[in-house]
């Protein structure tokens, strides 16, 4: 099946569910993709770099609220406005979704596994942002609450 008509179908399928519906499964999803590379993840064993470093609880406003506030803006924001900017890349929402992944991925260059790990990550908030793009503080504000979610759960599992 094409990519372009498994989006479609997603869409098409989410625009029918309630907006926090449709937050939980964008949400959800992003745990799916994790799982889906994480045979990718284990098979890398060439680290780029390592970041074994346990958070404080006092970083938990920055981890959970400032930082994907600020991501979001740079990598899923940003992004799109610029492609909106060119007729060549204006409607090109699939090339949007796997650049904003692959900036998101190399963002986060703590180690090839975390790039990975990241940009699958980034491909479920780039989605989020193409899909409330109609309105565009809709898709930023929704894309920063998953990513949002996501870091918080992750800042809390060590604790």
């Amino acid at each position: 099946m094409r990519m372009k008509s498994l989006l479609w179908r997603l869409t098409l399928k989410l625009k029918r569910k309630p907006f926090l519906i449709q937050i939980l499964i964008l949400f959800s999803l992003s745990f799916v993709f994790v799982v889906s590379v994480l045979p990718f993840i284990f098979l890398t064993e060439l680290s780029i770099g390592e970041n074994n470093t346990k958070p404080e609880f006092k970083d938990l406003v920055t981890v959970a609220i400032i930082v994907p506030i600020l991501e979001t803006l740079i990598h899923q924001y940003l992004p799109f406005k610029l492609m909106q900017m060119w007729s060549l890349t204006k409607s090109k929402y699939g090339l949007y979704i796997l650049l904003s992944a692959i900036i998101f991925g190399l963002w986060h260059y703590y180690s090839l596994q975390y790039i990975i790990f990241a940009f699958s990550v980034g491909l479920i908030l780039g989605y989020t942002y193409c899909f409330y793009s109609k309105t565009p503080t809709v898709a930023f504000w929704s894309t920063a609450l998953i990513h949002c979610l996501r870091n918080s759960i992750a800042f809390l599992i060590p604790f």
